[in-house]
């Protein structure tokens, strides 16, 4: 049997993990070494062998990255990859602002408590280190964590430390460089966990607040709620306006699969409309943002999905404006006409444009966002954004942010976690 020795100079990783909140969120991570996948999927029989005695079947990689839609050729030889070093210092300084985002001892304090218990010591004492600088670089994203994991149920919130922990993913080389990548999973995670009907656990007003009957979400250290009075058509439509749809498609748009068990019974939801869209939207910019301020734990032979998942969200947001504009004209007069969601519609893109553009040259965070890209700015997919931004006159509120519109639009009300 054929086998590849790697020396401890060379290591290869391919880490993908899945993980479900309301419908199944994937997130692939891989890491590429000195080994051709190109050549190294064609034989199935071949094994890599590692120093330490491990070994991977070349069968199983296969059928991974067919699974995930993964394209051996983003893998290559490290010695023929040029790395373009991406200045980070102005977008970081402000990702490291904390003058909105209060935490207080005692909640730090619990926080650190309850990880304790979920940790072992080996675990617990540099996941402690490494949060306390997460603290420094992202702390909107450490707000989240703390705020999040207070108010919501155990399950909800420590459970996705639970759920990385049994996967050990950290024990996999560098701890930083790996538990970053669980807790931009958490983060991400916990994003959805403080938006949509969960706004309640912080507004007791909003209690009987529906996340598919309002548009509702977690924005850094607010909360958006804008009141639904129209449901418009439904997002899974767009599933046939896409060619050769991938797992992710699949995952978010495939009227076929099933997103939600209740009481056993498996239940199809065909009627949501975009509201989902834009909560993965913020989500992923949340993502983005926890790559960029934490880029120095990752290594330049990282090749991670951050900015694919992004541009992802943002084709389906092109999508349902464009099918919206072609085949809705109600629905098109609707959100054109609704000052309120228009601005979170503005605001929501304005973010995730700004931080999947900084991304775009740092080969770390680009698996496969190529061809999402080139679809994203392709003037004919572009320019839906345009016109809405236009017709809806929007545009004139481009440089305010939620706290300064909240006086001016009677449909959208901004509450600052902070005060709460």
């Amino acid at each position: 049997m054929k086998k590849i020795n790697c020396k401890s100079k060379v290591f290869l990783s391919t880490l993908i993990t899945l993980f479900t909140v309301s419908a199944i969120v994937i997130v692939i991570i891989c890491t590429s070494c000195c080994i051709d996948l190109n050549e190294f999927s064609k034989s199935k029989s071949t094994k890599i062998t590692f120093d330490s005695g491990d070994e991977i079947d070349a069968a199983e990689i296969d059928k991974l990255l067919d699974k995930y839609n993964i394209d051996p050729e983003d893998f290559t030889n490290p010695s023929d990859n040029q790395y373009a070093v991406v200045d980070y210092t102005a977008v970081k300084k402000e990702l490291a602002d904390a003058s909105d985002y209060q935490v207080s001892a005692e909640e730090e304090e619990e926080f650190f408590n309850n990880l304790g218990k979920i940790y072992g010591v080996e675990t617990f004492i540099p996941a402690k280190d490494y949060l306390k600088n997460f603290k420094i670089l992202y702390p909107s994203g450490y707000f989240t964590l703390i705020k999040v994991t207070q108010k919501q149920d155990y399950t909800a919130g420590y459970g996705w430390f639970e759920l990385l922990n049994e996967s050990k993913s950290f024990a996999m080389g560098d701890f930083n460089s790996r538990y970053c990548r669980d807790i931009n999973v958490i983060v991400h995670e916990l994003t959805h966990c403080g938006s949509g009907g969960f706004i309640s656990l912080f507004v007791q007003d909003l209690k009987d607040n529906s996340f598919l009957t309002n548009y509702s979400y977690m924005i850094g250290n607010l909360l958006i709620f804008i009141e639904k009075d129209k449901m418009l058509f439904s997002k899974y439509e767009l599933f046939q306006d896409i060619e050769n749809p991938d797992n992710f498609d699949k995952t978010y748009l495939d009227p076929d699969r099933t997103i939600s068990t209740i009481e056993g019974e498996e239940v199809k939801l065909y009627d949501i409309d975009f509201t989902m869209i834009l909560d993965e939207l913020n989500a992923y910019t949340v993502s983005e943002k926890c790559a960029i301020a934490t880029e120095e734990f990752t290594s330049q032979s990282n090749s991670s999905a951050e900015r694919y998942g992004l541009l992802k969200q943002m084709s389906y947001l092109e999508l349902y404006l464009k099918r919206c504009h072609e085949k809705y004209p109600g629905d098109w007069k609707y959100i054109t006409g609704h000052k309120e969601l228009a601005f979170l519609i503005m605001k929501l893109w304005q973010e995730a444009e700004k931080f999947e553009t900084a991304v775009k040259d740092d080969s770390r965070f680009n698996l496969n966002s190529k061809p999402v890209s080139e679809f994203v700015h392709n003037p004919d997919n572009y320019r839906i954004i345009e016109l809405f931004f236009g017709q809806s006159g929007i545009l004139e509120y481009k440089n305010k942010n939620f706290k300064d519109i909240d006086a001016e639009f009677d449909n959208l009300k901004v509450y600052d976690i902070n005060d709460l």
